[in-house]
């Protein structure tokens, strides 16, 4: 057969006549994007994502259906094509909806794959479920603890009834591999020979650990403490999280190879050039430890103590001695934390001031009321103005508050209601309105600080302005939960790795994702679809023996328990989020946002054992119809389910939602 000469992307290519540009230059091993195309099907389709130029002659074609010819010169990518294929896309893409991810995994700061680990768990695969969960939280037993929850927050069974317990799941897989004699240990590269200093052993420094140790660098943290775990070990009470499961989460980590050097005070014993002399990066990663004062006369009285201290004695086998009656301001977790901690140390009575209402404290809802649940009191829209000692008691005075006009954070600012003080008589006051980091060691930190006292790094790679060094966690974001920290730890461990291997340091590029948007915008027949199913709830123990130890107050469930909450799950992801080519060039072509919402008005899913269909992210390409057109008796389902470039045609999951 005559052989044709032609250029591609100026290099010359032959290629036999009557071939198509798409299939010459695939022989060449160029690529031109596809969507409606598919190699064993003689027709094509007319998506023109695989337009191309003719130079000379101001002519653009698709390549699938165009016919090579001798001294052709063809450019595949340039200003005009891209433009071209993005005014394609954005007109597919306004007939395709559903969405990719699930709104869990959307809202999970550190991106975890909810969905498939909890269908991992419904088909009792409880090793599978811990390697997908291990992908973005290494420390899964202390999260699946002490996560808020967001994803539960974001859950589509909102429509239907109770959200999947998320965080309950992810507890019952850590805590099943962890019985386990052989413990999960993730695959690791070949060793770099490069060397990082971590300072500060919280989540964040764990985390930054995990993802550093998997890609073949040593790792040394650096730990003022005597123990791993910083926050999470001295300021979460053991009945939230048992030190067993600290240790749990933390052996991994040692079996992968991280060293420690404990009793080592970032500033004191070791300074920011000492470590630069020894290893070839620094990640800080230096927890809020340091307590927010109230700016209130009398707050330096004996009797008064901050809750980061109070439960870091108690931690440090040193339990402090409360009193009968004790008072804690604040409306955070540590608030909470220090309340329940007092009534298990014997105070008959325990009230929590609050400046805001209960709906408003920041503290995990399920704290606030097992707190409530164990006699604790609080007293919501009362701000403390000042505290005195009277005869070795201590008298605090507060202020009823209001709701005034909206501050930055859109909540309504509390302003004192006048001639509306009162006073309470208490043993100890604890007080817990905020952490920040300790100042001594952001002064030492040599990235320059903020108005806030934050140290100052690029926020999306968390790179400061010495190439080597780098930051995140509290001592960059300010207090905040567990998971922001693992979120900051994996990334600051992803730019190192750039760094370390020379590569130019840029955040990761957000993939597009097909949404319908928050939890309760999914078309109404998406909820029809499944029935009520009620929520597994976790045993606990009942509020009379809780106080009476610091055993832990909420089990985890049992494999039958698992079972049943997992098939709870509406499994939202798309089937073939993995392989969907759509989605693959609404990433590379379309601008941002990466996630963009479709209002369709139905929902349609049908299927058989071994395909499922969803016609709302159909967009008409037409290679299923071809292929029953042309391939007629010999179509074989799990090939037409993989030629769909959208995912409207997918294998289903292994396992069904209950009611689906």
């Amino acid at each position: 057969m005559k052989q044709l000469s032609l250029t591609i992307n100026q290099q010359a290519v032959t290629a036999a006549a009557g071939t198509s540009i798409l299939e010459a230059a695939t022989a060449a091993g160029i690529a031109i994007p596809t969507l409606c195309f598919h190699g064993s099907l003689q027709d094509t389709g007319s998506c023109w994502m695989c337009i191309v130029e003719i130079k000379g002659k101001n002519r653009f074609v698709p390549a699938c259906d165009t016919e090579v010819s001798e001294g052709m010169v063809i450019e595949t990518d340039n200003a005009e094509i891209r433009a071209m294929r993005r005014q394609n896309l954005e007109g597919i893409i306004a007939e395709h909806g559903g969405d990719c991810m699930g709104p869990c995994e959307l809202s999970c700061p550190a991106g975890c794959n909810i969905p498939d680990f909890i269908a991992a768990i419904a088909s009792h695969d409880e090793r599978e479920a811990i390697q997908i969960i291990k992908q973005s939280i290494p420390l899964p037993g202390i999260l699946g603890r002490i996560c808020p929850a967001p994803c539960e927050d974001e859950c589509r069974r909102h429509g239907i009834d109770k959200p999947v317990s998320i965080c309950a799941l992810k507890r019952y897989a850590a805590d099943r591999e962890s019985e386990q004699a052989e413990r999960f240990i993730p695959e690791i590269a070949q060793k770099t020979g490069k060397k990082v200093a971590i300072v500060g052993s919280g989540p964040a420094g764990l985390a930054a650990a995990w993802f550093l140790l998997i890609k073949g660098h040593a790792v040394t943290i650096i730990e003022s403490g005597a123990r791993a775990g910083g926050m999470m070990r001295y300021g979460i009470p053991r009945f939230r999280l048992p030190e067993a499961v600290l240790e749990s989460d933390i052996a991994p980590l040692l079996a992968m190879g991280l060293e420690f050097r404990f009793n080592t005070t970032f500033g004191q014993e070791c300074t920011l050039e000492m470590l630069r002399a020894e290893f070839d990066a620094v990640f800080l990663a230096v927890g809020a430890q340091h307590p927010s004062g109230m700016n209130i006369p009398g707050e330096d009285e004996r009797g008064v103590t901050s809750g980061i201290a109070f439960l870091r004695k108690m931690e440090s086998g040193e339990p402090p001695h409360p009193g009968c009656r004790v008072i804690v301001t604040g409306g955070g977790n540590t608030a909470i934390d220090a309340a329940r901690t007092a009534i298990r140390l014997g105070a008959s009575t325990v009230t929590i001031l609050y400046r805001r209402s209960r709906n408003e404290m920041p503290a995990n809802d399920t704290e606030i009321g097992e707190a409530l649940a164990e006699g604790i009191t609080l007293i919501e829209w009362a701000a403390p103005t000042a505290i005195k000692s009277i005869n070795g008691q201590l008298e605090i005075t507060a202020i009823t508050m209001q709701p005034g006009a909206p501050d930055l954070s859109g909540r309504r600012r509390p302003v004192p209601v006048e001639g509306s003080e009162f006073t309470l008589m208490a043993d100890t006051i604890i007080t817990a309105i905020g952490q920040q980091v300790d100042h001594s060691v952001t002064s030492v930190a040599g990235t320059g600080t903020g108005e806030q006292g934050e140290l100052l790094v690029n926020r999306e790679t968390l790179q400061s302005g010495e190439p080597w060094l780098f930051a995140g966690g509290d001592c960059v974001t300010g207090s905040d939960t567990a998971i922001r920290a693992i979120e900051q730890g994996k990334n600051a461990a992803r730019s190192i790795h750039l760094f370390l291997s020379g590569e130019a340091i840029s955040p990761p590029k957000a993939s597009f994702n097909s949404s319908y948007g928050a939890r309760d915008d999914a078309p109404k027949a998406f909820y029809s679809k499944s029935v009520h199913s009620e929520r597994v709830e976790r045993p606990e123990l009942p509020p009379s023996k809780r106080t009476a130890s610091f055993s832990e107050v909420t089990a985890g469930y049992t494999e039958a328990m698992a079972h049943a909450e997992a098939l709870r799950c509406l499994q939202c992801r798309c089937n073939a989020i993995n392989d969907c080519r759509l989605r693959e060039l609404a990433s590379r072509y379309l601008p941002l946002p990466a996630q963009k919402k479709h209002d369709h008005l139905d929902y349609y899913l049908t299927g058989n054992g071994s395909i499922s269909m969803e016609r709302e992210k159909c967009v008409d390409c037409g290679i299923c119809v071809r292929m029953i057109e042309e391939l007629d008796d010999h179509i074989d389902m799990q090939i037409m389910a993989e030629s769909c470039p959208t995912g409207a045609l997918s294998r289903p999951v292994a396992i069904q939602s209950q009611g689906s």
